[in-house]
């Protein structure tokens, strides 16, 4: 787990060591064990992080207690999902144990509104605490490893750094290390996971001020360590009414205000929590049974006879039907798989140029409509409500300024007016949950920015991807995995969310199985 000042070789170097990555190589070693003749293949991994294959949603920089946002029926797609629950079922009682210790009251409720579920292993219908599987993958793929350097398959090294460069050699790419280490690899796979968050004042993870803590980064450098600053920040100001805004009400942004009310020091010693969002609604977690049965996207299905359509055309039948079921009061939990279906059954009708079109501006676009949650999140919500402790604002971030009595006040752009507006109380707590940035921002990762000014890496129009060849390759024998592939069509699909796990085992499989043919049968036989 450690650098050197020299150079290396390696047969393949994977950049970043996520869900992506991980799922990759577990594929990458079942297709190396299906070879009749091969040399050894030599593995390197390389993540700033200390911890390998799990990435931040599922590690520890995310603590034991926060929660898919999905059931764990519709994370998961078989057979993994399967291999899992056998796992899950012989787990259970440390990875139960490891959450009561990090987690508070609401971890707690939890666990005793599950419990009979829990005992009798009912677990597809739970969004159970996301770093269950960040365990179960991280001792999947190092068995695996180990296994397969017993062999004399692999060598495998991990190494705890930062490429900040990487330069096209006749035989591969030189990898430049943040320490002053190099490699030298045949293939590079850039697995680095989403962009790095958009920051919305000042440029630090961190900012404290008097009567002001403003978090740009609530999981750097672990969620555990800014909880822990919080609870600081509230000790030092016990006198005085504090109120906490969260930006954002994505997943981060629920997961935020869950942990808040999870832990009882800050909970208690928070007046009052508002979120601020564009549309000014948070992800639905209740499905209308009744409603449900009712409900027909027939804006989209009267599409299905159509073969002359285009992507815009498809995502203005989408937004007429999601405008649809907000008149008639029916959340996304009702009707994100009735939409997504019919949707989806007209993308075959796409042209490959419409298709692409519609992985870089529609689908993001869609899914911002289609949020949905865990009731023990709406839970939350709910419970402030009562007690008026909770407010939604529709509008967008623009600054947050210091006033004559040296507190900071909100300003904003109202969503339903357009207008400017400042926020009637001050906020002393500011976490910010927008999202990540794009590629038109000034924080895009050092990295990226040489492999594009280098030209190995194009952006394409999602602003959020690279642009890719049907074997992932940006550039000849340099391939991505992950996030970063938003905005591609491979094998007829189009590709525009990639944090989604049935998704990045799919493309796990598709790139595993294009580094075997081009690389395995050729360079290693």
């Amino acid at each position: 787990m450690n650098s050197e000042n020299k150079m290396s070789t390696s047969d393949i170097v994977f950049i970043g060591s996520g869900i992506s990555s991980s799922f990759t190589i577990l594929n990458l070693l079942d297709r190396i064990e299906e070879q009749e003749v091969i040399d050894k293949v030599n593995i390197t991994i390389i993540d700033k992080f200390h911890e390998f294959h799990t990435g931040i949603p599922y590690g520890g920089r995310s603590g034991f207690s926060v929660h898919l946002i999905t059931s764990l029926k519709n994370f998961l797609p078989e057979p993994e999902l399967s291999k899992f629950l056998v796992w899950l079922n012989a787990n259970k009682t440390w990875l139960l144990d490891e959450l009561r210790k990090d987690g508070g009251k609401l971890s707690l409720d939890w666990l005793e509104t599950h419990a009979g579920q829990i005992e009798g292993n009912q677990w597809n219908d739970l969004f159970i605490p996301r770093r269950f599987f960040g365990m179960y993958i991280y001792e999947k793929v190092n068995n695996k490893l180990e296994a397969f350097k017993a062999k004399g398959l692999i060598d495998v090294t991990c190494i705890n750094e930062e490429v900040i460069d990487l330069d096209k050699k006749e035989s591969g790419y030189k990898l430049f290390l943040k320490n002053g280490g190099n490699i030298l690899s045949k293939k590079v796979v850039l697995s680095v996971g989403s962009l790095p968050v958009n920051n919305l004042w000042k440029e630090e993870g961190l900012i404290e001020e008097e009567n002001l803590l403003f978090i740009n980064n609530p999981y750097t450098p672990t969620l555990t360590d800014v909880l822990g600053k919080i609870e600081g920040f509230l000790e030092k100001n016990s006198n005085k009414k504090v109120n906490t805004l969260i930006v954002g009400a994505n997943a981060s942004g629920l997961e935020m205000l869950y942990k808040l009310n999870d832990i009882e020091k800050i909970k208690s010693s928070i007046d009052k929590f508002t979120i601020l969002s564009t549309q000014g609604l948070l992800p639905d977690a209740v499905i209308d049974i009744e409603k449900k049965k009712d409900f027909k996207p027939s804006n989209l299905l009267a599409l299905a006879n159509n073969d002359n359509i285009t992507a815009e055309i498809i995502a203005e039948a989408t937004y007429k039907d999601l405008d649809y079921a907000d008149k008639i009061e029916l959340g996304a939990a009702s009707t994100v798989d009735i939409v997504s279906k019919a949707f989806g059954s007209l993308l075959c009708k796409l042209s490959p140029k419409e298709l692409e079109k519609f992985a870089c501006h529609y689908g993001n676009q869609i899914g911002r409509r289609q949020r949905c949650a865990g009731v023990h999140y709406s839970k939350t919500v709910d419970g402030l409500k009562n007690e008026e402790r909770f407010e939604h604002i529709a509008g967008r971030f623009i600054n947050i300024d210091k006033n004559s009595l040296n507190l900071y006040e909100l300003e904003y752009l109202d969503t339903v007016s357009g207008d400017n507006k400042k926020f009637e109380a001050p906020f002393h707590i500011v976490i910010n949950c927008v999202g990540s940035t794009n590629f038109e921002k000034e924080n895009v990762p050092l990295l990226l920015k040489n492999l594009i000014r280098k030209g190995y890496c194009k952006p394409n129009e999602s602003k959020i991807g690279f642009e890719v060849n049907q074997s992932l390759e940006a550039s000849e024998d340099l391939h991505v995995a992950g996030p970063l592939l938003a905005g591609n069509v491979f094998d007829g699909k189009a590709v525009w969310h990639v944090e989604h796990c049935g998704r990045i085992i799919w493309l796990s499989q598709v790139l595993s199985q294009r580094i075997n043919d081009d690389f395995f049968k050729k360079s290693l036989k």
